[in-house]
């Protein structure tokens, strides 16, 4: 770990290694860093983690940092599910080139479960989809069986 000076001339510790080049996710709900890392990262990565650190703005959270990688399409429908508060970060050449909040769809396609037992989705092969429907929190509703759900009642596939 290194250490960094702020404007103020204050010292602030780095909680998570610094990475030259690829994805950081910011701003994790904590319980929900391993989901994370669960779904952005394979075994070949190399994946710094960050869990339960201090944050002023959600008072606990996780940081998940992925070498050398940019988030799949998927990935990120799927952090919109499970962490739709993050921020995601590209880094190159140790330097944040783009910073934006998880970007949240207005559907999410073949991206979770229906929490719907008897969901047609889940008998048989059929793609999911489910429309959002409020954003504060996240909340969504199945296009087949026209339930709605909070985004915390759903499995990622």
């Amino acid at each position: 770990m290194s250490d960094k000076t702020t404007e103020s001339g204050a010292h602030r510790i780095r909680q998570v290694e610094a990475i030259d080049n690829g994805t950081v996710i910011d701003h994790i709900p904590a319980h929900a860093t391993l989901q994370v890392v669960d779904l952005v990262a394979t075994l070949d990565d190399q994946v710094f983690v960050g869990m339960n650190l201090r944050s002023s703005r959600v008072g606990r959270k996780g940081v998940v940092k992925v070498a050398n990688r940019k988030l799949s399409d998927r990935a990120v429908s799927g952090l919109a599910l499970i962490a739709p508060g993050a921020t995601i970060c590209i880094i190159r050449d140790y330097a944040v080139i783009a910073k934006h909040p998880v970007p949240v769809p207005s559907r999410f396609d073949d991206i979770a479960r229906c929490a719907n037992p008897n969901c047609v989705t889940n008998h048989e092969k059929w793609p999911t989809r489910m429309d959002v429907i409020g954003r504060e929190p996240l909340a969504v509703r199945c296009i087949y069986c026209e339930r709605s759900f909070p985004a915390t009642e759903l499995t990622l596939i």
